[in-house]
């Protein structure tokens, strides 16, 4: 897994992703229909909503955002 420059614009860090993978976090494609890319909605250890977004790529993952959920990703998490 490769995480590049911009996943940590926000301020948050690969245990971040981990945290929110391991908590359950949900996974879908990308809402605007990119080849490859996944959005990932969930929670931290600390209990913040977080939104990331991953490319899969044949031999690796790259993650490249991690930000806040927005209040509409928070209604779509809590409500999925």
């Amino acid at each position: 897994m490769i995480f590049v420059e911009s996943a940590f614009r926000h301020g948050y860090s690969e245990e971040d992703f981990r945290e929110v993978l391991e908590a359950g976090g949900v996974s879908k494609r990308s809402q605007r229909g990119l080849d490859g890319v996944y959005e990932v909605l969930g929670r931290n250890y600390a209990g913040e909503y977080l939104h990331i977004v991953y490319r899969r790529e044949v031999t690796r993952t790259v993650v490249f955002h991690i930000r806040r959920m927005t209040d509409k990703e928070k209604r779509r998490f809590r409500y999925k």
